[in-house]
């Protein structure tokens, strides 16, 4: 199989690549640029040359491939129309397109931090309307499951909080408050959540997924849940740094409004028994707060401190 990763130079499209080298497909990375081909060339992915901005060339180059996996990180807006552009150029049946969506799709305010009960799996109907900036992408999702009814193999990811190999999208900005406030920060309780699981086990399921998934389906993928604020703790013993609560006012004026909403200020709580049964599925790392207090995360800091890096690491290029 030729397959190619849209976003393979990135934190989740990386290992997934990998997966799929793994089980001897010739797997090929989009690069936009020099810097992009040598990553890949040096992890054993083939470059292809390609930028989601140019859609016409991206749809011809994709017709040159069996399997496609979208892992880039773009605006939802964006990705709508790239999806849209892709399925118009992928159409030939039989082939697979392996789409890395978020369980953001299905999460509910807390500006307060509270936690709160509601939990979906993968065919729930979810009892709330979906948040304004998570509309779009069920409107992409739909795009997906509507071109399995006519021969693709579309299959979506949704993946919870990502952790593991010092990245994330969430855990390093824990790690950033400490660096530009002296305090790991948590908004208001943070006792809500992101269910969670480890970026190896979300490139173990698109594989999965692909292999003896069910057409248009949507995949959950839970390996447990932390509180934010347990979060902060364990990187506040990390940095030797206290813990603090901010209100949302705060909270925006420290890390922005755009992340704050999509990343923090949500509960998020998803089950995977389709996942689990269907795909037979089990995730090989569990503990998100050993990672962080002598896992990676620990040596990743560790290694910068060393370098005397800390003051001014930037934690959110490892996600």
């Amino acid at each position: 199989m030729k397959t190619l990763v849209i976003g393979a130079t990135g934190y989740v499209g990386s290992r997934i690549a990998q997966e799929f080298r793994s089980h001897g497909h010739e797997t090929y990375g989009l690069a936009r640029s020099q810097k992009s081909k040598e990553v890949l060339s040096a992890a054993g992915v083939i470059p292809v040359e390609g930028d989601l901005a140019e859609l016409e060339k991206l749809a011809a180059t994709v017709d040159d491939f069996d399997v496609l996996v979208f892992a880039a990180t773009v605006p939802f807006e964006d990705e709508k129309d790239v999806i849209q552009e892709l399925l118009t150029a992928f159409t030939r049946p039989g082939r697979s397109l392996v789409f890395i969506s978020g369980s953001g799709v299905v999460s509910t305010a807390a500006r307060d931090g509270a936690w709160n009960d509601y939990t979906a799996a993968e065919d729930d109907p979810f009892p709330f309307p979906a948040l304004r900036n998570r509309k779009i992408r069920i409107t992409t999702e739909r795009l997906l499951t509507d071109a399995a009814s006519e021969g693709l193999r579309t299959f979506i990811i949704r993946p919870p909080l990502i952790w593991g190999r010092a990245g994330s999208i969430q855990i390093p900005q824990f790690f950033e408050s400490a660096r530009k406030t002296g305090t790991v920060c948590y908004l208001g309780q943070g006792l809500n959540l992101y269910s969670h699981v480890h970026v190896d086990d979300v490139a173990t399921v698109s594989y999965l997924a692909f292999e003896k998934g069910t057409p248009g389906a949507v995949y959950h993928l839970v390996a447990g849940e932390v509180n934010f604020r347990a979060i902060a703790e364990a990187v506040g013993e990390v940095t030797g740094c206290p813990t603090r609560s901010l209100d949302y006012g705060q909270a925006v004026e420290l890390w922005g409004a755009p992340w704050v909403d999509l990343g923090l200020a949500v509960n998020s709580r998803i089950r995977s028994p389709r996942t689990r049964t269907e795909l037979g599925w089990t995730p090989a790392h569990v503990d998100v707060i050993e990672d962080i207090r002598h896992g990676s995360y620990k040596d990743a800091y560790d290694t910068a401190k060393a370098r005397g890096e800390v003051q001014g690491y930037s934690w959110a290029a490892h996600g």
